[in-house]
């Protein structure tokens, strides 16, 4: 490899992968031909004028197309906007116009969805197609630049630099409007290869190797899915892209490929699951899931555990990029019940991330296990503020750090527990009450499938909590406080933070990244 450029992860990948194969539909290709079709839509892109900092917008699902447009688009010096087509149309088309789009990739499967998106792009416009057809005659189709272009390396790509852009993507804008981040080539491939070694290298419920088969369910335009466009490609190991399968069919996509390892936040594996059941699938082991964008309930990872499902935490976001992943710790037998309950809580850092935690007056906490105090983190891959962004960027990123607005508890490990939100978090009397690890103990009821808490506005307390439950079975106030009860007893729990209310809903929103809009419940509430 010459350098930490994306595109120089395939010609390695196709010489000295493990011989993984590429799977996409019907569609079988090695890792040699995902290259040379990077290559040919590489030459295609340069006749059309795509250079050096071009924005080229892709809006898709994790396919085939969108893997090969990652790599083209480097290798070219071009900036790739991954879209978030779950946004709000207000603000997809803010995310589009605030990047600086020049091109844009539209999958046909969006094309109902894209009516006002299509006159702004007149003559750079490209459909993505399942097949040969185009829904638009006269409007290229990136099957069919793949299929003009000559296989050859581009001159720019040998004058790409580990310095230079190489994506933006943006926040899922709960609270405001999205905002952007760009990465460098350097950052994108230390993030994506931390995460990898992370996983590698320490014990752990989603461990990856070459050997493993793995399909990644985030989308590509979550931080490119959480890596695997990158890392998956450099470990030359089998890659199952799902398309836009809901969760019977990323089911039969793991049975029928053999899909050892995959991401999804907590509410896709709680529909994985729930497929599993209608299926009669007792048992996925073998299954290796890296979980995270909230918290894991308790319920969910006993659910998981009983059917042979494997897992770890990881914690980052869109302006952070990956910081830390739960772990076994030392001394601990793997497959037991406490190194089950710590793969759902105690992460560490990555390498060469470092993270601490603030009071609220700016004073570092010490790493005790008791305060609840602001998570912050550093890595070499942070960006030094959002993109076009100045005001925002001031209130998030100062002297090299992030403040994440997360609250967490940092035991003399170093490992953290992440409890909430900061915005999210209960303030009963002064004192924090986290609402994520309230949601923890709800969601080991039997009747409960989901719960989400929030903060209720007191005279006398200032806030609060108050449980949002979506029940599966018959289940009432009254009992799930006793449950609350039973954990106070136990000691796991304090009295004061047992909810004074208790709302039973169908379903829970969520956002566009499948976190529960805890926004959308609080405006609904209110």
């Amino acid at each position: 490899m010459r350098a930490l450029v994306v595109h120089e992860v395939l010609p390695s990948a196709a010489e000295h992968g493990a011989g993984g194969e590429v799977v996409d539909g019907s569609r079988r290709v090695t890792y040699a031909d995902v290259y040379r079709r990077a290559l040919r839509l590489a030459d295609s892109l340069k006749k059309l004028g795509v250079g050096r900092g071009t924005v080229i917008g892709v809006m898709d699902v994790n396919s085939l197309r969108n893997l090969e447009l990652h790599y083209a688009s480097s290798m070219l010096g071009a900036v790739i906007l991954t879209i978030n087509f779950r946004l709000a149309a207000e603000d997809l088309l803010y995310t589009i116009r605030h990047s600086g789009a020049e091109w844009l990739f539209v999958w046909e499967g969006f094309a109902p969805a894209v009516g006002k998106l299509r006159p702004a792009f007149p003559k750079t416009w490209v459909w993505l197609t399942d097949g040969s057809e185009a829904p638009e005659p006269g409007t290229p189709t990136c099957a069919e630049l793949v299929e003009a272009g000559a296989e050859r390396l581009p001159d720019e790509a040998g004058r790409v630099q580990e310095t230079d852009p190489f994506s933006i993507f943006y926040t899922t804008g709960t609270t405001g409007r999205p905002k952007g981040l760009l990465y460098r080539h350097r950052d994108m491939m230390l993030a994506s290869l931390g995460i990898l070694h992370h996983l590698a290298l320490h014990p752990g419920g989603a461990s990856a190797g070459s050997r493993d088969v793995f399909m990644p369910a985030i989308p590509f335009f979550h931080i490119h899915g959480w890596g695997t466009a990158l890392f998956v490609p450099y470990l030359g190991a089998k890659l199952v892209l799902p398309g836009r399968a809901g969760p019977e069919e990323q089911l039969r996509l793991i049975q029928d490929e053999g899909v050892t390892w995959t991401n999804m936040v907590p509410t896709q594996v709680h529909m994985l699951l729930e497929a599993a059941d209608a299926a009669g699938v007792q048992r996925l082991s073998g299954l290796k899931v890296l979980t995270g964008g909230s918290p894991l309930p308790t319920g969910l990872a006993r659910q998981m555990r009983e059917r042979g499902v494997a897992f770890s935490l990881i914690y980052g976001g869109s302006d952070q990029l990956a910081t830390s992943i739960s772990v076994v710790p030392p001394g601990i037998e793997p497959e037991s019940a406490e190194a089950w309950e710590a793969l759902r809580r105690e992460m560490m850092p990555l390498s060469m991330v470092d993270v601490r935690l603030e009071d609220e007056e700016g004073r570092t906490l010490p790493s005790d296990g008791r305060g609840i105090g602001r998570v912050l983190v550093r890595s070499p891959w942070l960006p030094g503020g959002y993109y076009k962004d100045p005001e925002r960027s001031a209130e998030a990123f100062a002297d090299g750090w992030f403040r994440t607005g997360d609250l967490a508890v940092m035991n003399p490990s170093g490992a953290m527990y992440v409890v909430d939100r900061e915005g999210d978090a209960v303030k009963s009397g002064g004192e924090w009450i986290a609402t994520g690890v309230l949601e923890a103990l709800i969601s080991e009821h039997a009747s409960v499938a989901a719960v989400a808490v929030v903060a209720q506005p007191d005279d006398r307390w200032g806030s609060r909590p108050l449980a949002v439950v979506q029940a599966r079975g018959e289940v009432t106030e009254e009992m799930l406080k006793a449950h609350l009860i039973s954990c106070v007893e136990s000691g796991r729990l304090a009295r004061f933070w047992i909810p004074d209310r208790f709302v039973f809903v169908d379903a829970l929103p969520l956002t566009s990244a499948g976190k529960v809009d805890k926004a959308a419940l609080r405006k609904t509430l209110a």
